[in-house]
């Protein structure tokens, strides 16, 4: 063989080489998706809706078999804050979400969490829901939210209070604008916790509290039965499945305020892994089932992906911030 072609050949070898090389490095990544069991953490009890719509969740995956080894966590404690840092204690790890609410605000601003919503990574918001303040259908001392206002106006110590699972939520965030428009001290009010608002729901029908102030579905149903009477709703209009219900507003108090469901993940998720949540979680969202779960528990379809949601949290943040200083709560 001539030393020209040799050459030749050894060049042409050394092109096709190269063209594979470099062919390989182009090649994507493969996508993310989980390799093991998935823990959805949840920071109030079992029973109440925080807890419902992540089970619900659990089985929309399941059932559709688009994710099936899927378990949910309740860790109650800090208003959100033991089931956010545990969380936060994976990071990089995708196979852990956190059902994040309002807490996740009111406590890192409080200087009771360091975790705060930067410190976590946002996967997408599936819901926002209001607040409502209940009392027991049999008690025959106040007809109206104007009476319980009233007492709470003459002596803010006179009534036990509820705030389902956490000081700083939403339902308290609800009662201190509530009680700024009635001219209530919302610092000096009496108020309880338990280990969220399905237990509330139980200690009011069993009388051990006087009022609770609640996401709307835990009261729903039992105002539905009869047992309790919603006083009020914090929506901007009144809900269709709750016609006899007047909002704070049209009762000629200035209070509209929704809670939020949140997904989050550990810090340091990768893109691919936010990607692969956020998708799933539309998809979720977009079911009819999940929806049928909303509608059941008086909850509005907000779903929003991940941009969109950071943005909604720095706002909530800075008016978090605001409403805090209103009830004494500020750091």
């Amino acid at each position: 063989m001539s030393s020209t072609l040799r050459s030749t050949m050894i060049r042409g070898a050394l092109t096709a080489l190269l063209c594979a090389s470099a062919t390989t490095q182009a090649q994507p990544a493969p996508p993310w998706q989980p390799q093991r069991a998935v823990e959805i953490v949840v920071g109030s009890g079992a029973g109440g809706g925080n807890d419902r719509n992540a089970r619900g969740l659990q089985k929309i995956l399941n059932e559709n078999k688009w994710l099936q080894n899927v378990s949910v966590l309740n860790k109650v404690g800090g208003g959100g804050t033991l089931a956010n840092t545990y969380v936060n204690g994976h990071p990089g790890d995708g196979h852990y979400l956190v059902f994040a609410r309002q807490g996740l605000l009111s406590n890192h601003l409080m200087g009771r969490s360091t975790i705060g919503p930067n410190d976590l990574t946002t996967l997408a918001m599936l819901t926002s829901e209001p607040s409502s303040l209940a009392l027991r259908a049999n008690n025959t001392v106040f007809k109206s939210l104007p009476d319980v206002l009233e007492r709470l106006k003459q002596d803010p110590q006179s009534l036990t209070i509820s705030l389902g699972s956490t000081r700083a939520g939403s339902p308290h965030l609800m009662l201190g604008m509530l009680a700024k428009a009635a001219g209530i001290d919302a610092r000096r009010m009496k108020l309880v916790t338990f280990s969220g608002g399905a237990e509330s729901m139980t200690q009011l029908l069993g009388g051990h509290i006087d009022v609770a102030a609640v996401s709307i579905d835990n009261a729903t149903p039992h105002h539905k039965s009869g047992a309790l009477r919603i006083l009020g709703v914090s929506s901007a209009q009144r809900l269709a499945p709750l016609p006899d219900v007047p909002t704070f507003k049209e009762q000629g108090y200035d209070v509209q305020m929704s809670g939020f469901t949140i997904v989050m993940g550990p810090r340091g998720l990768t893109p691919a892994q936010t990607a692969y949540w956020e998708t799933l979680l539309e998809r979720v969202a977009n079911t009819a089932e999940w929806k049928r779960i909303l509608a059941a528990d008086l909850q509005d379809w907000d779903f929003r992906k991940a941009a969109p949601t950071r943005e909604y949290l720095r706002q909530q943040y800075e008016i978090t911030r605001g409403l805090l200083v209103d009830i004494g709560m500020a750091k």
